[in-house]
């Protein structure tokens, strides 16, 4: 396989994820080179790839090569319990077989093993993950619901019917696909669980053509789909958002852990959104490329969020920004910006960041200064 990154150099997407008990250990997956884990702060890093199947280098050096890691989960009542999701073109395993390195994978003893965890006809192009935070058996996992992109399907193969979102009670062992609003092309780009109502269910979603340029989307987008059953039933809102395709289809969102009516979510134009009433209407706000509420503010109006150039902060949920300071390792749009930020559940001054390159930096004064504990350079091997 050609281990060119798909877009930009070592894409680490949402991947970062932080010990909700020691924020001293950390995950983060790596476009290309695999997954990694470090216990020690980021002064050491090591592999963490056991169990996680992947694609021979087609340039004879016999390496691995590891397709994108989306999103990383942990149980707040185990942490050694993480589920991860990765994605490549749409497939399933039933069309092509073991030789799929995508979807979901858990591990049970802190990413030291991992074994996937994917139905036989589950689309495994996984982008989303999210688990009920009183029972981590139960998870939610979001695909990209376009026709086949793993080249071994017959033309015109979709394997979504009724939604992009998927469902399991028992840890991955077995999953459904909801019957989640799903029209074709549709793409599941975020989850989220509301930590005091774990029946309610946030997804982003944007709507793509099948064929043409990254920027062809559909006329209709769906925004925002929200259940409030655990996902028997879904709605869709745009409510608030401006009319144009593109200002509506949605690149991942973020919810207040502490007061989760408080949502923000961004859109693949120059624009993002707020919401005040748990997603149902939205209002314009400031485009963020990453962005977190902070988990120990009670009124869950405390962000932290990268505009670009610089790392920016708001008291009201997304409403009004000020800068906070230079976004670490800034060096352009397209090559420098965050894609992840993390707060430690541990210390509410201590932040983490992540974006290409395989870069993290940690803050330890709420994101006025930054050190950074992993490159790309310092990857082992």
């Amino acid at each position: 396989m050609n281990c060119a990154p798909h877009s930009f150099p070592q894409r680490t997407q949402y991947s970062l994820a932080v010990d909700p008990t020691d924020d001293r250990k950390l995950y983060i997956g790596v476009e290309g080179d695999g997954y990694f884990r470090t216990v020690d702060g980021g002064k050491t890093w090591l592999r963490a790839t056991k169990g996680l199947r992947a694609w021979l280098r087609d340039d004879g050096s016999g390496r691995p090569c590891y397709e994108e890691f989306y999103a990383t989960i942990i149980d707040p009542r185990n942490p050694k319990r993480i589920c991860i999701a990765r994605a490549g073109g749409p497939g399933a395993l039933a069309t092509i077989g073991s030789a799929s390195t995508n979807g979901v994978y858990c591990s049970a003893d802190g990413a030291k093993t991992w074994r996937q965890r994917v139905g036989p006809t589950m689309n495994t192009a996984v982008y989303a993950l999210a688990a009920d935070p009183t029972n981590f058996n139960v998870m939610y996992a979001g695909v990209n619901g376009g026709r086949c992109g793993v080249g071994t399907c017959p033309p015109e193969t979709y394997f979504n019917t009724i939604g992009a979102i998927y469902k399991t009670t028992d840890g991955g062992r077995t999953w459904r696909e909801l019957n989640a609003l799903y029209s074709r092309d549709l793409r599941v780009t975020g989850l989220r669980t509301s930590p005091k109502s774990p029946k309610v269910i946030l997804a982003s979603t944007f709507a793509k053509l099948p064929v043409g340029g990254p920027g062809n989307f559909e006329t209709k987008q769906l925004g925002v789909l929200r259940s409030t059953d655990g996902g028997a039933t879904w709605t869709a809102s745009t409510a608030g958002m401006f009319t144009d395709p593109r200002e509506q289809a949605l690149f991942t969102l973020d919810i207040a852990p502490r007061s989760p009516n408080h949502v923000y979510v961004t859109a693949s134009s120059n624009r993002s959104y707020r919401s005040a009433d748990g997603g149902v209407t939205f209002a314009n706000a400031e485009r963020m490329a990453a962005f977190a509420f902070d988990p120990h503010d009670p009124a869950g109006l405390h962000m932290l969020a990268c505009s670009g150039e610089f790392m920016k902060e708001s008291r009201d949920g997304g409403a009004t920004w000020t800068t906070v300071s230079r976004t670490p390792g800034f060096v352009a749009v397209e090559k420098g910006q965050p894609t992840k930020i993390e707060w430690s559940r541990k210390s509410p001054r201590t932040i983490f960041v992540a974006g290409n390159f395989a870069t993290v930096y940690r803050s330890m004064d709420g994101g006025a200064t930054w050190t950074q504990i992993l490159s790309g350079d310092r990857l082992p091997r």
